[in-house]
């Protein structure tokens, strides 16, 4: 089992002075990179212990790829065949072995393999790296007695008990199993630092080499040497005096014959969609896709067999908490590491310090996460959240002023969303008397005295809550916030003083002030100075709410809605109201006087069938058929007392369909108004009564009037100097309309405009 025993070393040196490789074949496809040789993770157990791994016909062809002709006189491996001898079961380690008779190197080899689970690929090249049987084209007899170096230790001659080709192969690929049912009864072993040597004479030296797995170690026990520099300087060749082969041209072989010698720690087979992390002592499955980009650090997913996964034990679900040989435990995310320091951090984590509260991985494992800062309690994570996370919670953090509030330390590590997505989430971390929003809603809340209180879209813009609003919290956060028992309305109080915030500062209410129906909210002071000090209001300021157009004057016991602009105008000493938005729960709450009559209505009295069109807060308008207010979009109808319809002076003028708002015309058609220009204005021989601005704001607006109007029976007229002329046609209407449209107008409309001739 001497890869290049002394022998072999001076037969490598004389074939390269020859002018021929130590491979005694073809150039590979690939070469090798020597700088991807690990002596740690030469080969790895998936790929080392998998006896599926090639059939005896993919074996054959194998062969016959890498010699095309023998030459005269020999027996090239692709060709050679023996009478084989059946073997039994080794209970634990190879499977019973039935003889054919007469078998092929390529059955033995693939027989072989099945039967111990040892790769074929493996076999292929122990053949090549022993004895070149793979591309040699005239091997001798003897090098198939030893063919697996197989009992052929480097300082004593072979034994003849193991003599033979099949005996050779079987032999090797039992003892690749002995070395890995047994780890700690040969001189290297698997997840430690083990000293291997640099070649058989001793002074050359060792060092010492973590070795990840157990083929690793079944390579080193079997030849017990790594290369050196010199070695792999010259991969295909031969280095120094103190160079040896064996396990470089294993690694070199496999790498050009089959590929990559290693598979990445992620693993699956091809029949599940299962991904495991193999460990030091087993495998972890990862429970969702999040935990691929969490092991990205180890590396692809590698395939492998039922068989192969089946040699680990089930661990348990992969977690984010990983475990050195060395007793260090890190915390892991996008494939940094961070080192916990204590095992309470690990518990406020999720994790333990306990069996079962971590994953074992091997220092090369560890090695592969990026080394980040150590743990801290508090985190920020990359697309905006702050947590404090303790007791296996996390607590979400409004601001870092919020963590000074707390007393916590607000040094912090910065991690993705996702690395504490498996925590439940715990009572937010808030400072007292603050304006939050809802990440996922939007929605605004008053946080205080321990407290929640939701405030509506428009009542979170009249107290100017964006401009200082200070964070964001998620749903589950806020859910863990009791919901106060007091709605916060906008009153507030602090020290003594009681004030309605707006958006532009906060503004004092006396004692009996009609505005204090509802409860003051206590707030902090510091909550107070972000509203600048205005005005009180006091009876004969203003007020309306986000969510209305309707304006309240203060009285000193009531408040009382203006029906117009106009009559609020008439209420203002400057002239020009000044009014301030207050939250809608104080305005519910206030108690109101009477209300003005609502301009553009319809009233009348209980005693009176008369009905009267309110023009604002300056006339009511008579009017002789529903069919004007109707076409002018006026159709809100009450009652009232005649003292209240009587204050308002009657109007000279009749409704009818033309109305005059501060000089410009319309006429009225369908419920909307429609302008009249200068010139056209002869075409309409109606009165257009004036209406105030207020009520002019009532009308719904249409297009331009044209000289054009259609009855409701179907009839187009054509008006001409205040006359309504028939069009007779469809041809006639596309040769005198220009292009513009009719006006639909109601039958009254067109009785009052005279018929004149044919258009």
């Amino acid at each position: 089992m001497k890869s290049m025993r002394l022998a072999s070393i001076a037969l490598a040196a004389t074939l390269l002075a020859t002018g021929l490789t130590v491979t005694e074949g073809a150039e590979p496809a690939v070469a090798a990179n020597a700088a991807q040789f690990d002596p740690g993770n030469i080969i790895s157990d998936a790929y080392f212990f998998d006896g599926s791994a090639m059939t005896a016909s993919q074996v054959q062809s194998f062969l016959n790829s890498k010699v095309s002709a023998c030459a005269s006189g020999y027996t090239c491996l692709k060709n050679y065949t023996m009478a084989t001898r059946s073997i039994a079961a080794v209970p634990g380690r190879c499977g019973a072995y039935n003889s054919e008779g007469v078998e092929s190197a390529a059955m033995i080899i693939a027989k072989v393999g099945a039967a111990c689970n040892i790769s074929q690929k493996v076999l292929l090249v122990t053949l090549q790296k022993e004895q070149s049987l793979i591309t040699s084209t005239s091997p001798s007899a003897d090098r198939y007695r030893i063919a697996m170096g197989y009992g052929c230790p480097d300082t004593a001659p072979c034994n003849s008990e193991y003599f033979g080709f099949q005996n050779q192969v079987y032999r090797a690929a039992l003892q690749f199993q002995v070395y890995l049912n047994n780890p700690t009864l040969f001189a290297h072993g698997p997840y430690r630092y083990n000293n291997v040597r640099l070649n058989p004479t001793a002074s050359c030296g060792s060092t010492s080499v973590y070795i990840q797995n157990s083929a690793t170690a079944a390579l080193y026990n079997y030849t017990p040497y790594q290369p050196n520099a010199a070695a792999l300087a010259n991969l295909y060749g031969t280095g120094d005096g103190c160079s040896s082969y064996g396990n470089r041209n294993f690694w070199r072989d496999y790498t050009d014959w089959f590929g990559s010698t290693t598979v990445s720690s992620l693993v699956k087979t091809a029949t599940s969609n299962t991904v495991y992390v193999i460990g030091i002592d087993g495998k972890y499955s990862l429970p969702s896709a999040d935990f691929l980009a969490i092991f990205a650090a180890l590396g692809p997913i590698s395939q492998v067999t039922q068989s192969y996964l089946d040699a680990f034990p089930t661990i348990g679900n992969a977690n984010r908490n990983l475990r050195a040989p060395d007793g260090t435990i890190y915390f892991t995310d996008a494939s940094i590491k961070l080192a916990f320091n204590s095992c309470a951090q690990v518990s406020d984590f999720g994790g333990s310090c306990a069996s079962g509260g971590f994953m074992q991985l091997t220092d090369g494992q560890i090695a592969a996460f990026h080394t980040g800062p150590a743990m801290s309690n508090v985190l920020a994570t990359v697309d905006g959240f702050r947590f404090f996370v303790t007791g296996g919670q996390k607590r979400e953090v409004v601001d870092r002023a919020s963590l000074v509030a707390a007393a916590i330390p607000i040094s912090e590590v910065v991690l993705t969303s996702n690395a504490v997505s498996h925590l439940a989430f715990g009572e937010p971390i808030a400072r007292e008397s603050i304006f939050v929003r809802n990440r996922a809603s939007g929605e605004v809340s008053f946080l205080g005295g321990g407290t929640r209180s939701p405030i509506s879209s428009s009542d979170a813009v009249t107290f100017g809550a964006d401009s200082r609003n200070v964070g964001w919290l998620t749903p589950q956060s806020l859910a863990k916030i009791p919901a106060s028992s007091t709605p916060f309305s906008g009153i507030v109080s602090n020290g003594g003083t009681t004030s309605i915030l707006t958006e532009s500062g906060r503004r004092e209410i006396r004692a009996g002030s009609p505005l204090g129906g509802v409860a003051a909210t206590a707030v902090s002071a510091e909550f107070l100075a972000q509203y600048s000090p205005q005005a009180p209001l006091t009876a004969g300021t203003f007020v309306k709410t986000a969510t209305s157009g309707t304006i309240y004057v203060v009285m000193p016991g009531d408040i009382r809605p203006i029906a117009s602009w106009d009559a609020l105008l008439a209420l203002s000493a400057a002239g020009e109201p000044l009014y301030s938005t207050v939250g809608s729960a104080i305005v519910e709450a206030a108690p109101k006087g009477p209300v003005a009559l609502t301009s553009g209505s319809l009233y009348r009295t209980e005693g009176s069938a008369t009905v009267f069109l309110i023009n604002g807060v300056t006339s009511r308008i008579a009017f002789s058929k529903f069919d004007y207010t109707t076409a002018a979009g006026f159709t809100k109808f009450e009652f009232t007392t005649p003292e209240r319809l009587n204050a308002y002076p009657l109007d000279n003028t009749l409704l009818t369909y033309g109305l005059d708002c501060s000089g410009t015309k319309y006429i009225t058609a369908d419920g909307t108004a429609r302008k009249v220009q200068a010139s056209e204005l002869a075409l309409y021989p109606f009165t257009f009564v004036s209406l105030d601005s207020f009520t002019c704001a009532k009308l719904t607006l249409g297009s331009d009037a044209t000289d054009l109007i259609r009855l409701p029976d179907g009839s187009i007229y054509k008006l001409i100097a205040g006359e309504k002329r028939p069009i007779t046609s469809m041809q006639r209407l596309d040769e005198v309309s220009n292009g513009r449209s009719w006006v639909q107008v109601d039958s009254q409309f067109g009785a009052l405009i005279p018929t004149g001739a044919v258009a």
